[in-house]
């Protein structure tokens, strides 16, 4: 159910969405899997700012790990610390599960894009990576914050 969710924002919303759920299980639902129901606070999904500046450090990364003579990109580069810092899961695309897919960044909120920002800072620094963080960036801001 990768992608499905719904956002409730008002409580005399609440029976209008119900039902929307409750016709979409009944004719997309694969009823030979249980369905579980996790609500939490809705926050804005990561931001474009956060996106950039984490492809600024894929960039920076992968030209110093080049000098050293390794075949990395910065795509390269992005799949590798979205495998070794957010992990992998299971895609389900109707009856059909695909195992072990890397965590996209984009299904992430502010905050877990902030933590993954700062994971990822901590792992260049570790790998003798000093990326940039101008003053002006979000991440910044947030970490100020």
């Amino acid at each position: 159910m990768m992608g499905e969710f719904w956002i409730i924002k008002d409580k005399n919303h609440l029976d209008e969405r119900l039902k929307f759920l409750r016709e979409w299980l009944l004719s997309e639902w694969d009823w030979n899997y249980a369905v579980q129901f996790k609500p939490k606070r809705y926050v804005n999904s990561r931001s474009l700012s956060q996106n950039a500046l984490f492809h600024v450090w894929c960039k920076e990364m992968s030209d110093y790990f080049s000098s050293k003579g390794a075949d990395v990109t910065p795509e390269k580069m992005k799949e590798l610390l979205k495998y070794k810092l957010l992990g992998t899961e299971d895609r389900v695309i109707n009856t059909t599960v695909i195992p072990n897919q890397i965590r996209r960044t984009s299904d992430l909120d502010k905050g877990e894009m902030m933590d993954f920002m700062d994971l990822v800072q901590n792992w260049a620094l570790d790998n003798g990576v000093n990326v940039s963080c101008p003053v002006e960036s979000e991440y910044m801001k947030l970490k100020e914050a």
